[in-house]
């Protein structure tokens, strides 16, 4: 039963995302943060909610039955930045980067777009501004990193030593071709020696 109210709210919020496109603006200075924008709430009375983001914590302000309501998250808590469908049972291309949260209730939306075209960079924007990892959403609503990981750090390719090839392969380094340092020592003195030269 929860699990259907909870993917009821889910599909709620994101018919609800499909009519009003977000396009937030990633602060460039540390003086930019928190951001504070509105997103769409069906649950709350006036069907939209207040959002503190800022790069430690996740404030969600809302009024329901009249009743002012306050959520505050640390940002540790967010289990990253999903890319999700705007409608996963439709033929719709729209998309939406969500900073996502096991209870979707807490989740915010903080992209989304009709197209796919720059998808990719606010989604890689985000994450590295918020330093969460990049998540890929399964048809069974469970997520999955984009990239292997361990903890927060990203695993990239393990690249080969280059061969040498070519004309220089068999060239000795060139180390070996540094003259070495001179050694201190006592200079030799020749006395009592003839001169030899050379006279007409």
């Amino acid at each position: 039963m929860r699990q259907q109210k909870m993917e009821a709210e889910k599909r709620a919020a994101w018919l609800s995302a499909a009519c009003d496109y977000v396009a937030l603006v990633r602060p460039t200075v540390p003086e930019g943060w928190p951001l504070r924008f509105e997103t769409p709430d069906p649950g709350a009375d006036d069907r939209v909610r207040q959002v503190e983001l800022g790069r430690h914590h996740v404030v969600l302000r809302r009024r329901v039955a009249g009743v002012p309501m306050r959520a505050a998250r640390p940002l540790a808590a967010y289990q990253g930045l999903a890319v999700e469908l705007l409608d996963p049972d439709g033929d719709s291309d729209g998309v939406a980067i969500v900073l996502a949260h096991e209870d979707p209730a807490l989740s915010v939306t903080l992209y989304s777009a009709p197209h796919i075209n720059d998808v990719v960079a606010e989604w890689r924007g985000w994450s590295e501004a918020l330093g969460l990892p990049m998540l890929v959403s399964e048809a069974d609503g469970s997520r999955r990193p984009a990239y292997a990981m361990i903890g927060r750090l990203t695993i990239g390719e393990v690249r080969g030593r280059r061969a040498r090839r070519g004309a220089l392969k068999h060239r000795r380094p060139s180390v070996y071709r540094r003259r070495g340092a001179g050694r201190p020592g006592e200079l030799t003195v020749h006395r009592g020696e003839r001169e030899l030269s050379a006279r007409d």
